[in-house]
């Protein structure tokens, strides 16, 4: 990993994890909607995103989440504009030519999903349930999260657990 994308990710976790330290009462599973309310902003479901599962409208205060996807996806989606909001990252970058369909940022998008990550999985709650309630089941810590398959994984992956 590059010197850049390295620090974009551990802001991102560090502030996650501030968030968590200042506003988490400790049950799973967390709901980002309230952090962005917390945050002031407001989170509207809407079925004009195409295959986006949620933008950030930082000037409106608005996180727009798509209602055709999965729960555990818009939760996700909400998490990551959330990032994005707090480090200031909206859209496309002043000055260029990137389409607005999906403008690309690797190491913002890495870092905004390593954020959501970290917010909706903490690393305290994942040990206490795999280490001290001794759950293995993988459906049962996705459910217990409101999290995908996939994030769940990259998640465990990223914490160094084995199921």
């Amino acid at each position: 990993m590059f010197a850049k994308e390295r620090f974009e990710k551990d802001r991102a976790q560090t502030f996650a994890q501030a968030l968590i330290d200042e506003h988490w009462d400790c049950n799973v599973p967390i709901d980002p909607e309230e952090y962005a309310r917390r945050l002031g902003l407001r989170v509207e479901r809407s079925d004009d995103l195409g295959l986006k599962t949620g933008v950030l409208d930082a000037q409106h205060l608005l996180i727009r989440v798509n209602v055709n996807t999965a729960p555990e996806h818009r939760r996700f989606a909400v998490a990551r504009e959330l990032r994005r909001f707090c480090l200031g990252y909206e859209g496309p970058e002043k000055g260029t030519d990137a389409p607005s369909v999906f403008p690309v940022h690797p190491e913002r998008d890495r870092a905004a999903e390593a954020f959501a990550l970290t917010l909706l999985i903490p690393a305290v709650a994942l040990k206490a349930m795999v280490e001290v309630r001794n759950v293995k089941d993988p459906v049962a810590l996705r459910q217990a999260f409101g999290v995908s398959s996939q994030v769940l994984y990259r998640r465990l992956d990223e914490l160094g657990y084995f199921l």
